[in-house]
């Protein structure tokens, strides 16, 4: 019996223990690293033209015959429709425009040029004719898109929350084949004009958007046409003239357009959203929510961090900041919530180094671009790319000639997928390719 006494109090001690746990971490303060966090994520962008904002076009980009005017109408419409519909916390949230059936609506010709294509041009060329039916019909959402680089930033405009809708950001790389064709056709400036001009609108979307969605595509649109530029100009003699915006869209990028400081906050606005509407029973068990935003705040912030930008400028592979650990006082009260962001944490390295590895592209593509204005000595295009401006350089990840002697190339920090090449690959202009 005296076992069996010792034994309750035991477990009556480790109870209460547990009781004075949970209270002293329940007490305890948000840390102020994570405070500040919070306040950083939470900071309104300045300085922001609202008519200069790619949301509305981008929203609406499918449908023809809406002009300027009209379309910042109706984006308004669509807003407090899905405002509207989130008050009212319907079972079926609002997700269509009400553009829906109004206007005449183009289907982006997909299906070449994918992601693990190797030559962008070969797929085309292989495919003319029904590329050429695919864009049939088209030529408003081509100019459209072509459009999107007069804008200077994207800010989404819909209420953030876990059903908030996304443009159709598949839309993007409507032209890339486009252009592609344009080049089989024999239209090489025509084909740079729109491959430069769409380079431009992805920049645009890597440096100011405010959704991380939305920048890693801009990341895409961006490096898979800087490399359908290098095909073009394997093909370009070297005294055939380049659309004057190439050179603006080429210059060396950027630590601002590859460190996602800024998609981060909109990732944390739509976090928030997300965990604000986690169910009343969770919110009040070993669940808080300040706790849980300013956890979540203080994981997205690292992209900001200098370290990381100064990792980005030496072209080093991003290490973000290690997490707090899940093992600690603050998280006793808060466990689902500190797991919640453990969970989530790693996929943000991933992030990085796509961003990472647009850049590089778009390096490749500016070095080439330089290297079709050098004289040909006759010594190799690598003994003349030793000379590459700096901006354009890597001591981290240096060029290597391709395989075939007809490119160049550098490693990849970040694998999109399975089949995707373990190297970053540009072709050498076509006076420099080996004969």
């Amino acid at each position: 019996m005296n076992g069996v006494k010792w034994v309750g109090m035991a477990v009556l001690g480790m109870g209460a223990l547990l009781v004075v746990v949970v209270l002293v971490s329940w007490l305890l303060p948000v840390p102020a690293a994570e405070r500040a966090a919070l306040a950083a994520m939470e900071a309104a962008p300045r300085d922001q033209v609202p008519e200069r904002n790619a949301f509305p076009p981008l929203w609406l980009l499918p449908y023809d015959g809406i002009d300027p005017a009209r379309m910042r109408a109706l984006t308004t419409r669509d807003t407090q429709a899905f405002a509207q519909a989130i008050a009212a916390e319907t079972s079926q949230p609002w997700t269509t425009s009400v553009a829906e059936g109004r206007y005449p609506k183009a289907t982006p010709a997909h299906g070449w040029c994918g992601r693990a294509t190797d030559s962008c041009l070969d797929d085309v060329r292989a495919h003319a004719a029904e590329v050429a039916q695919a864009h049939r019909g088209h030529d408003g959402l081509h100019a459209r898109i072509s459009a999107l680089s007069r804008n200077d930033h994207y800010r989404n405009l819909f209420a953030s929350d876990v059903s908030m809708p996304f443009p159709p950001i598949q839309a993007l790389m409507e032209r890339l084949s486009l252009h592609a064709l344009e080049q089989v056709r024999g239209n090489s400036s025509q084909a740079l004009q729109g491959v430069c001009e769409d380079i431009g609108t992805g920049r645009m979307l890597m440096r100011s958007s405010d959704s991380l969605l939305v920048a890693m595509v801009g990341g895409a649109m961006a490096s898979r046409n800087a490399s359908l530029f290098t095909e073009i100009m394997s093909e370009l003699p070297a005294d055939a003239s380049l659309p004057t915006i190439c050179q603006q869209a080429l210059a060396a990028p950027t630590v601002a357009e590859l460190d996602l400081c800024v998609p981060m906050r909109g990732e944390f606005a739509f976090q928030r959203a997300a965990t604000a509407r986690l169910p009343d029973g969770q919110s009040r068990w070993l669940y808080d929510t300040e706790k849980t935003q300013a956890r979540s705040a203080a994981l997205l912030s690292r992209s900001c961090a200098t370290e990381v930008q100064q990792q980005i400028r030496d072209d080093r592979r991003v290490t973000l900041a290690t997490p707090p650990s899940v093992w600690s006082l603050q998280c006793v009260a808060n466990a689902v919530g500190c797991m919640l962001q453990d969970i989530a944490g790693p996929a943000y390295d991933e992030y990085s180094w796509r961003m990472q590895d647009a850049g590089a592209q778009l390096r490749l593509a500016a070095a080439m671009l330089w290297l079709r204005g050098q004289p040909n000595d006759g010594k190799g295009a690598m003994a003349t790319l030793a000379r590459l401006p700096d901006p354009l350089r890597s001591a981290h990840r240096p060029l290597q000639p391709s395989a075939d002697g007809r490119g160049v190339q550098v490693r990849r920090f970040a694998r999109p997928s399975t089949d995707a090449s373990a190297m970053i690959r540009a072709r050498l202009p076509l006076a420099w390719q080996p004969q």
